[in-house]
């Protein structure tokens, strides 16, 4: 299992600083700071990560984290940044790419108040979210003709910006000003990649590039993409992420469900 370096660590907490340091530091002078709250993610990240049945070669990083502070630390921290769980969400994908985790879905981040902890301290916990399965017994596969649904709120993450959606059943991705996604990177070809709906869910394609795709690593021509599936171009990494159903009856059927 990998182990997260300080190199990641200090990555995350740079962007942090330009993102919420002067609301640190406005709010709480020294008493906190964006490193404090860097750290404890990702420590809780890595103490938290599990092996994947699925994926032998990566750990299955959490995609659930409380950070605790008190009450009125978090009143004034959310006025003054109130998208601060989200950005720490955006930026916990980024660590777990770095740092060679998958991730099931898009990290949750919450912000709860604690006013058993002292002013000027946080606590993170981490842990992963539960599938909804029977307590009794194994659920059966059953197949019948139906229109496979596309893929929750599926998304790209580039390098830390903002998350993109995709939301057409074709995407082009390249360096030209003509794709759907414009990648500014000379390694990248002018028209890199497709991503393509196919079946009710999306699968890469590599255009015949010149410096070829790989997803986790490995170089591929075709891949059925999953979420958290890490996609490398030229010199830019990309991070696919869709929601995981949660409702009755729309579990996946390639995921096992065992019982407790």
């Amino acid at each position: 299992m990998p182990n997260m370096n300080e190199q990641h660590i200090a990555h995350l907490e740079a962007q942090l600083e330009r993102l919420v340091e002067s609301t640190f530091a406005h709010l709480f002078g020294k008493r906190i700071r964006a490193q404090d709250i860097a750290l404890q993610l990702a420590r809780a990240m890595e103490q938290s990560a599990v092996s994947d049945p699925r994926n032998d070669a990566r750990a299955l990083a959490p995609d659930h984290y409380m950070i605790l502070m008190p009450t009125e630390m978090r009143q004034q921290l959310l006025q003054k940044q109130p998208a601060l769980a989200q950005i720490l969400s955006e930026h916990l994908v980024e660590l777990a790419m770095n740092a060679g985790y998958r991730l099931n879905s898009h990290p949750l981040v919450e912000i709860i108040a604690n006013d058993e902890l002292k002013m000027g301290t946080i606590t993170v916990v981490a842990n992963h979210g539960k599938k909804k399965h029977s307590t009794t017994a194994v659920m059966q596969r059953v197949d019948v003709d139906t229109v496979p649904s596309a893929p929750l709120n599926p998304q790209l993450l580039i390098q830390g910006k903002p998350a993109i959606p995709v939301e057409t059943d074709v995407v082009n991705i390249g360096r030209s000003r003509d794709n759907h996604i414009v990648i500014d990177d000379r390694a990248v070809s002018r028209y890199h990649l497709q991503i393509r709906l196919r079946f009710g869910r999306y699968t890469l394609f590599d255009t015949q590039s010149q410096s070829g795709t790989l997803v986790n690593n490995v170089k591929v021509k075709e891949h059925n993409l999953q979420t958290g599936d890490v996609i490398q171009i030229g010199n830019t990494r990309l991070v696919y992420m869709e929601d995981r159903p949660t409702s009755d009856g729309q579990t996946q059927i390639n995921d096992p469900i065992e019982p407790e």
